[in-house]
C-alpha cells in the first residue's frame, strides 16, 4: 500500500515543487486505483510540471501530445510510412507508432496537452485505450496496455479562446482535478526559486511581483489575468533595469512581461498598456517599495 503522504513529500522534494500537496496526493490516488486524469487549470498553473513530476517518479516513459485542431488520429495512434508500406507491405517495420500505442506498448504515461483542442474525431481513437485499454491498430494488430500504462490530460477553461467541449464520451473516461492559482505565499516562493535573484531586494521584488499578476486576475476588463510566469518574468525584468525603486522602471517592466499573458474581455476600448500601467502604478502606491 502507498503511502500517500509520503509520496508527496518526495515527489516535492524530488521535483523541486512549491505546494501542490493536495492535487498530487489525488494524482495518486487516482493512478493507483488505474483511473485516468484529467487536469483543469489557467495557462501556468503548473499542470505539465507535475503531470510530468508523477510519471517520472514512477519510472513511467513519458509520452507527449500537445493537441491542436488539426491534431489527427494518426498524430495520436500512429500510422504506416508509404514508402515503406510499398516496399515492405503493411507490417510493423513500415508502421510509425505514436505517442498512444508507444506508452501502451511500454505501459507507459501518455500526456495529452490541452485535450481539449483536439477534434471531437481524434478524441473518438482515445477511447477504448483508455476504457478497455485496447488499441486495434487496422491492417497491423491489437494491442493490449501493459502494466502501468496510465493517461494524463490537461485541459484550459472553457472560457478560454480556441477551446472546444470535451465531448461526453471522453469525459466519462476522466475523473477531474482542478488546479487553482496558488497563495500569494507560494507564489512569492517560486518567484524567488524561478527568478534570477541576488541581492538584499529580492524578498521584495518578489512581493510587489506577485501582488501585480495577482492583481491582474480581478481587475476589470481583463478576462484572464497572468500567471505566476508574468511574475518571474516582470522580477528578471526589473532587476536588470537601472533603478529598481522607479515607478516608470517598474511599469515598463510590467508591460514588457504581462502584454502577452493577459487577455482583454471584447469591447474594451483601453490598451493593454495603460491597464497593465495602473495596476503597477495601484500596487506601487500601497507598496514601500523604496
Amino acid at each position: 500500500m502507498v503511502d500517500v503522504s509520503e509520496t508527496v513529500k518526495k515527489i516535492q522534494d524530488k521535483f523541486n515543487i512549491i505546494g501542490r500537496s493536495e492535487e498530487i496526493r489525488k494524482i495518486i490516488i487516482a493512478r493507483s486505483v488505474g483511473k485516468n486524469v484529467l487536469i483543469e487549470g489557467d495557462v501556468g498553473v503548473g499542470k505539465t510540471t507535475i503531470a510530468r513530476a508523477v510519471a517520472s517518479y514512477f519510472d513511467s516513459n513519458f509520452y507527449r501530445i500537445d493537441c491542436s485542431e488539426e491534431t489527427l488520429p494518426h498524430n495520436l495512434v500512429g500510422y504506416f510510412d508509404p514508402p515503406l508500406a510499398i516496399s515492405k507491405g503493411y507490417n510493423e517495420e513500415s508502421y510509425i507508432y505514436g505517442p498512444l500505442a508507444q506508452a501502451m506498448l511500454s505501459g507507459g504515461c501518455l500526456f495529452i496537452n490541452e485535450i481539449n483542442r483536439m477534434p471531437e474525431s481524434t478524441q473518438n481513437s482515445l477511447l477504448t485505450a483508455l476504457d478497455e485499454r485496447i488499441l486495434e491498430i487496422a491492417k497491423l494488430k491489437t494491442i493490449e496496455a501493459n502494466e502501468g500504462f496510465f493517461t494524463i490530460a490537461t485541459q484550459n477553461p472553457t472560457a478560454h479562446i480556441g477551446v472546444t467541449v470535451l465531448g461526453e464520451a471522453i469525459k466519462d473516461r476522466f475523473i477531474w482535478i482542478k488546479l487553482e492559482y496558488q497563495s500569494p505565499e507560494e507564489e512569492i516562493e517560486i518567484i524567488k526559486k524561478e527568478a534570477h535573484f541576488n541581492g538584499p531586494d529580492s524578498n521584495k521584488i518578489a512581493l510587489i511581483s506577485q501582488k501585480i499578476v495577482e492583481l491582474s486576475r480581478r481587475t476589470n476588463n481583463i478576462m484572464r489575468g497572468s500567471s505566476v510566469r508574468g511574475a518571474i518574468d516582470l522580477a528578471d525584468i526589473i532587476l536588470k533595469s537601472e533603478n529598481f525603486k522607479s515607478s516608470k522602471a517598474w511599469v515598463e517592466a510590467a508591460v514588457m512581461s504581462l502584454y502577452n499573458k493577459i487577455e482583454l474581455e471584447d469591447g474594451v476600448t483601453r490598451s493593454k498598456s495603460e491597464i497593465i500601467t495602473d495596476i503597477v502604478l495601484s500596487v506601487l502606491n500601497q507598496t514601500d517599495f523604496q
